[in-house]
């Protein structure tokens, strides 16, 4: 089945804040970014009110739009291919990740809601942050990570049936 293999999560440094598909293929991981609502959208209402309001609306569904078509060809196409599509798209070996580990939300989100955050290292010092938008993303990215990253990720976080959310899972040492 294609989308066991796939979820999204959205990068969070101080240069992107954008929403990435990853796609699992032997031992690597690609990173293929989604058409994002750039930052210009956002400031557009912040200036101009209900008029920048209507324009990132429009915007918003054309980036969603342009998300779903991109999503319908991303499943025939190989992930090598999408990679060079955009310079954003990059691709990690997963052996070069040294530890990884999926973390319930963050007291203070940057974006708004998110449902968890995914952080790993890789062997060259470099930090990789991602959020998940929701739990559905959190749980999509539970079926694929922990098969390929085995003993280098943690997972912090368990589902509540209750509450209908994932919450910190304290370990016991």
């Amino acid at each position: 089945m294609e989308n066991s293999t796939t979820f999204n999560a959205r990068l969070v440094s101080t240069r992107s804040d954008s929403v990435y598909r990853v796609y699992a293929r032997g031992n690597d991981l690609y990173f293929i970014q989604l058409a994002g609502l750039s930052t210009t959208a956002q400031a557009l209402t912040i200036h101009f009110g209900l008029i920048g309001y209507l324009i990132r609306e429009s915007m918003k569904r054309r980036a969603k739009k342009k998300t779903e078509e991109f999503l319908q060809r991303a499943g025939q196409v190989d992930p090598e291919e999408l990679l060079r599509e955009n310079k954003n798209n990059f691709k990690v070996y997963i052996p070069e990740i040294r530890e990884a580990a999926i973390e319930p939300p963050a007291l203070f989100a940057m974006h708004g809601k998110q449902a968890g955050r995914w952080n790993f290292s890789l062997r060259d010092g470099k930090k990789m942050r991602f959020e998940f938008e929701n739990s559905d993303e959190l749980k999509a990215a539970l079926d694929v990570l922990p098969r390929l990253l085995n003993a280098t990720l943690r997972i912090n976080v368990a589902w509540n049936e209750m509450k209908k959310r994932f919450q910190k899972i304290k370990h016991h040492h």
